[in-house]
């Protein structure tokens, strides 16, 4: 019998359960929950695979997945969107487990002020969504440091980036339990973690591009430099606008937030 694909029009012939043109699944049973919960694991979790695939490819051979992606290769593994999202999503069920039940470890029970405990609450709740701001910054830097290697432009370098903190992020929920069972606070693990940071993009910039130990060292110390200076003017900037918006809006809040 033959059908037509529901995504591209493409036709579809008897035996066939894939799309010849655009690769969709043929599907005919009706969405409930337990074909929802089963597509997603089979996608992520079952047998291809590939949220675990590229977990491990980003670790062992980042050009594989980063690469391959930019020049077109789009099925084998996560895209960077819903990589990204997906460790926002882990980063926002780690914030909740350490908020509701160990709250120690964000100091949050040291403050008794209200202002200064619903500032750290708002941003421990959106500590996902500002560090993605700093993304395009370390993009930015990303092609200023290979002004010499035009491999990459502004939107490839972000791609890398997004691949990258996004396994970044799901290191760090994978830790949790670890800093849970030890009792090491959030912010301890902020040292190690850029560390590991600085270690990850070195390890990527000579992975792609080809670079010899040196020029991969050198191009690491130079990127920390380019970022920090950005890094700096863009939290001043930020800043001044935050806190002119809310003297604008609610000048008494900075007042009761200073006397306390």
């Amino acid at each position: 019998m033959e059908r037509s694909c529901r995504n591209c029009n493409q036709m579809l012939y008897h035996g066939h359960d894939y799309c010849p043109k655009c690769g969709s699944k043929w599907i005919t049973k009706r969405l409930t929950i337990n074909t929802i919960t089963r597509e997603f694991f089979d996608r992520y979790l079952g047998t291809d695979n590939v949220l675990i695939s590229t977990f491990k490819a980003l670790i062992l051979q980042p050009e594989i997945v980063i690469d391959n992606y930019i020049k077109g290769q789009r099925k084998r593994f996560v895209n960077p969107i819903n990589w990204y999202l997906i460790s926002l999503t882990l980063i926002g069920l780690q914030m909740f487990i350490l908020k509701n039940f160990f709250p120690e470890l964000l100091n949050l029970v040291d403050i008794s002020e209200t202002n200064k405990l619903e500032l750290f609450n708002y941003f421990y709740d959106y500590l996902g969504a500002l560090t993605s701001l700093f993304l395009p910054l370390y993009a930015f830097t990303g092609w200023l440091v290979f002004f010499d290697i035009r491999k990459y432009n502004f939107v490839e370098h972000l791609i890398l980036f997004v691949y990258a903190f996004g396994l970044l992020n799901m290191v760090t929920v994978i830790f949790t339990p670890l800093m849970i069972v030890l009792d090491i606070s959030y912010g301890a693990t902020s040292i190690p973690i850029s560390l590991i940071s600085v270690i990850q993009i070195g390890w990527y910039y000579k992975r792609i591009f080809k670079l010899s130990l040196g020029q991969t060292v050198l191009k690491a110390i130079l990127s920390s430099i380019i970022f920090s200076t950005l890094q700096i003017i863009f939290i001043i900037i930020t800043a001044v606008f935050v806190l002119g918006g809310i003297y604008l809006i609610n000048p008494e809040y900075l007042k009761a937030f200073k006397t306390n």
